[in-house]
């Protein structure tokens, strides 16, 4: 391949696609808006991947494979149909044909023969790219494919990619590319988790699988040629829903499919009420610790969750969230300091082993910062997380009791990590943890309110201490 071409295509490219271009990993999901650009960035490296004549030894490649015209790259759409309408035109257009001089080829294509009815296209280097579609999965079946890309994943059976293509790149340690608009929390979600969190197998407690996976996650704003007059237009269209708007434009995993909470019925608001009638209330959820392994950090997919609420009678008032992969050390930290920020608030954290972990910890950093608090048992009482949840924040969300504080700058990251999955409870694909963290406050928050108008007059007992 010449550097004139890889100059070229990196031209070619806009920041959000350079980011992706740039990308040493081997295994590379894209999760975007429409309108990213992320067919014509596709193109482009499918175009480059045929021109190669090896792929390099790297960090994720074992070493140099010398490529032949049987080592082709491959665009596999949900359709074979779609496959050719999104991707034919593009190739033509963007790798011309050999001999035929144009602006964008100024010393001719690269393009020596083509096939429509089979779907290739074969370039100067005799090597071809094939366009495919996954509704054909035996079509697919090949050896030793150089490059692989996936376009709209999240549309395809996971069984195309586990059992078909995935064995297909041993040959010369090809790469794949996924890219594709989210739908909900599916095959495709699983994928870029994995490839963003790296978490260990459940059963080796490794996580040498992930090696060489990288994500990436683009809104259709990020693609600095759109319109953003037609833009603004899109994000407030009110024939769409914001859960489309969030999935189709931000590219937004939310599956928006919760029976039981909404997040409009969430009420936000920029601040506290002058005077608070109650608790200031730290609730805390607690998942698997951060473990180091030889120098590694291994991810716990579940946050652990701190949750500062105040409560004035039946209205709850959130004004932050806390929530991360923390080692118990930092976990008890973060506790303490919340505590510190919020002087006379309780303490409630979720009993069990987990508890007692951070018990020794969270002591010392009390003692050093001055700073007790006796912590509160949180418990189940045998009770499903599902019902749970359910119980404590369904109804008080519905009757507009349950306020999230935004401040007065901008809205805080937690507030949408909150509605999220709201907006997806009870999907066993979603996470739960800050809906959880938020259910104890009612635990906690729970008190009988008496007149006391209505109370009897003491009696007294003792004239001398009237009592």
């Amino acid at each position: 391949m010449s550097a004139a071409l890889t100059v070229a295509i990196s031209a070619a490219l806009h920041p959000g696609q350079a980011a992706i271009y740039n990308s040493t990993a081997r295994f590379k999901v894209v999760a975007a808006g429409r309108r990213f650009g992320k067919s014509h960035y596709a193109a482009l490296d499918l175009i480059q991947a045929a021109m190669m004549q090896e792929l390099p030894a790297g960090p994720y490649r074992s070493r140099s494979y010398p490529l032949t015209v049987e080592n082709g790259v491959y665009y596999v759409a949900p359709t074979f149909d779609q496959a050719k309408r999104v991707m034919w035109p593009k190739l033509r257009q963007l790798a011309g044909y050999a001999g035929k001089r144009n602006k964008r080829h100024p010393d001719g294509g690269l393009i020596v023969n083509e096939n429509i009815n089979d779907g290739w296209l074969e370039l100067v280097s005799g090597r071809r790219i094939y366009i495919k579609g996954a509704d054909e999965p035996d079509r697919l079946r090949g050896t030793g494919y150089a490059l692989v890309v996936l376009d709209e994943y999240a549309d395809m059976k996971p069984t195309t990619w586990d059992d078909i293509i995935e064995p297909a790149l041993m040959d010369v340690e090809g790469e794949a590319l996924f890219i594709g608009t989210p739908r909900g929390k599916n095959h495709f979600w699983k994928l870029f988790i994995g490839a963003t969190e790296k978490p260990p197998d459940p059963e080796t407690g490794n996580n040498k699988h992930w090696d060489g996976w990288e994500s990436f996650h683009f809104k259709s704003t990020d693609n600095p040629y759109l319109s953003k007059r037609e833009l603004d237009r899109q994000m407030n269209n009110p024939r769409k829903s914001r859960d489309t708007i969030r999935q189709e434009l931000e590219a937004s995993f939310v599956s928006g499919g919760s029976k039981h909470l909404k997040s409009s019925d969430f009420k936000i608001v920029k601040g506290l009420p002058r005077e608070v009638n109650g608790s200031v209330l730290v609730t805390v959820d607690l998942a698997g610790f951060k473990k180091e392994e030889r120098g590694k950090k291994v991810l716990k997919t579940d946050e652990s969750v701190i949750v500062i609420t105040f409560t004035d009678r039946e209205k709850w008032y959130v004004k932050d969230i806390l929530h991360g992969h923390w080692g118990t050390r930092e976990t008890a930290l973060n506790i303490v300091t919340t505590l510190r920020k919020y002087p006379g608030a309780r303490l409630g954290v979720e009993a069990g082993a987990l508890a007692n972990a951070i018990a020794e910890p969270l002591d010392e950093y009390m003692r050093e910062f001055n700073r007790y608090v006796t912590p509160e048992p949180l418990h189940h009482n045998n009770a499903a997380k599902y019902d749970r949840i359910v119980w404590s924040l369904q109804g008080r969300s519905q009757r507009g009791l349950i306020h999230l504080v935004e401040g007065l700058g901008a809205r805080p990251e937690w507030i949408a990590w909150l509605m999220d999955q709201a907006d997806d409870f009870p999907d066993p694909l979603s996470h739960d943890d800050g809906l959880d963290a938020l259910a104890y406050v009612d635990q906690m928050a729970t008190a009988v309110f008496v007149d006391t108008d209505d109370l009897p007059e003491p009696e007294i007992l003792d004239e001398l201490t009237q009592y």
